[in-house]
């Protein structure tokens, strides 16, 4: 086994009841069955399914969507899955065996000889500049060209992180799990910065040099104790301790260390690679820092943080269209990589928030009945109304926001129809008013379909901002000639249209 991952988070969002598809998988070369292979969602990794001795795995999904195969030994496939699939009637996936990659196994040293569990592990190619990947299958072979394209672009995707290929440039802040004898297959040629680490204080960095050698090509790597960076963050013109500083390692590390200071200000952060180190210090209301470098191995270093600048960010919350105060709505501000500031609007609708620093950050505002809205804002920004949209139809067209086209649809009998398409085809489109200066990011415009499903019943309601003349007509090609006149009109519901199919 190469290399491990931690467990796949298994989401059941999107999953049916009872299989809906079947895929088999077949070597392309003897087009014999692969068994063993897993089969996951390229959105979220999950893992759902693995082949029998049949090649053949049932997959419980509600709708068509792309899944990855994954087998050892073979390239990596795409398949966008075919919903109504059978046993008797699979859908085929032809997997290739991976001849192309350059295939390297790590073997992990220790001097005194203890047991080695997993290392993690990354690797960054030396210089960091683009290069090309592998030349992959030559010839007339249509299904392996298509495979290896496929693997090259999976290898950098969320989804296949725990896979033990590494991409090169691409993902280069990947971390593999790599057990003793482990391999990895590189895409991309060249010099590699081997950095490892184990969670029991265990490190090593060392060049290794990834080329083509017809086979899997062996490297040893001499695991050593690591070094610890100890010191204190004050701040203030005291030099008083400042708890709760986030103290990281600039360009990451295969263990993602994250060190917070205690009351006393103290930190010490490792395991670390003989060397020199640049320490990132964040700690809200201060000013954040890249200290260094220093050495790995530095005892009683002081970095002094100096604070940010505190202003009061105020605004009211209004209900869009009415202008009434909107009384103990949530309002959240923060920046990148700061923590949010919180408070709640009182009698009249008011809010007053103190803000450290000058960054924009996203304000969120939420109540219940009411959308979510965003809007990026500065610390200091002038005082200024923050209307929320309803969140249900009728409170929108009370406030006089939009309006209601509604009726069914018949057959020629005059029996009503489900799952039709209507679709409302104003005279005239209108663009949303947009405030200027400020950077609304979500609910300050009502974005409304044209369009709606008839229900079992026949019936359909279609809410628009799109006032005035129009008609109303089934959504199908050839059909829109056949629609009927109508009218939007604000704050009014109109549910006497009638369309025959």
């Amino acid at each position: 086994m190469a290399t491990r991952a931690e467990a796949t988070p298994f989401s059941t969002e999107g999953l049916a009841d009872s299989p809906s598809a079947c895929l088999e998988v077949v070597d392309n070369d003897s087009a014999r069955a692969v068994a063993g292979a897993s089969i996951r969602r390229m959105s979220g990794g999950a893992i759902i399914g693995f082949t029998d001795e049949r090649g053949l795995a049932m997959l419980p999904i509600e709708s068509a969507e792309q899944l990855i195969i994954v087998a050892a030994d073979y390239l990596m496939r795409m398949a966008p899955t075919r919903l109504g699939s059978t046993e008797a009637e699979p859908q085929r996936v032809r997997l290739v065996r991976d001849r192309w990659s350059l295939r390297c196994r790590f073997d992990f040293e220790v001097s005194d000889g203890r047991a080695i569990g997993e290392v993690l592990t990354r690797f960054r190619r030396d210089p960091p500049v683009k290069s090309h990947v592998v030349d992959g299958p030559q010839g007339d072979d249509a299904v392996a060209k298509r495979a290896w394209l496929e693997h090259t672009m999976l290898a950098g995707m969320a989804a296949c992180f725990d896979v033990p290929v590494q991409p090169g440039v691409f993902a280069a802040d990947r971390v593999h799990r790599i057990e003793d004898h482990g391999e990895v297959r590189f895409v991309m040629p060249g010099s590699y910065e081997v950095q490892c680490a184990t969670v029991d204080g265990l490190v090593a960095q060392q060049m290794v040099e990834v080329v083509g050698s017809g086979g899997v090509r062996t490297f040893r790597v001499a695991l050593v104790p690591g070094e610890f960076v100890v010191g204190k963050v004050t701040g203030g013109a005291d030099g008083s301790p400042i708890e709760g500083t986030a103290i990281s390692l600039q360009g990451g590390d295969p263990l993602g260390l994250l060190c917070i200071t205690g009351k006393d200000g103290a930190f010490s952060l490792g395991p670390l690679p003989h060397g020199q180190v640049t320490l990132l210090v964040r700690h809200d209301g201060h000013e954040p820092i890249a200290f260094g470098p220093i050495r790995s191995s530095a005892r009683g270093v002081r970095i002094a943080l100096e604070p940010l600048t505190t202003t009061n960010l105020r605004g009211r919350v209004r209900r869009r269209g009415l202008a009434t105060p909107v009384v103990g709505a949530t309002v959240w501000w923060a920046a990148a990589q700061r923590e949010g500031v919180a408070g709640r609007t009182d009698a009249d609708g008011h809010f007053e928030l103190a803000i450290a620093g000058e960054i924009s950050g996203m304000l969120r505002v939420s109540a219940p009945g009411f959308l979510v809205y965003e809007e990026m804002v500065a610390p200091g920004a002038p005082f200024a109304d923050y209307d929320l949209l309803p969140a249900d139809t009728a409170g929108r067209v009370d406030a006089g926001m939009s309006g209601v086209l509604a009726g069914i649809v018949v057959d020629a009998a005059g029996r009503p129809l489900a799952e039709v398409s209507v679709r409302w085809v104003p005279q005239r489109r209108t663009r949303p008013a947009i405030q200027p200066g400020r950077r609304m990011l979500r609910g300050g415009a009502l974005d409304l379909a044209l369009s709606a499903t008839t229900r079992e019943d026949g019936t359909f309601t279609i809410e628009t901002n799109q006032f005035g003349n129009g008609t109303v007509c089934i959504d199908e090609p050839g059909r829109e000639g056949d629609g009927i006149p109508a009218t939007a009109i604000a704050g009014k519901t109109y549910d006497k249209l009638r369309l025959r199919r």
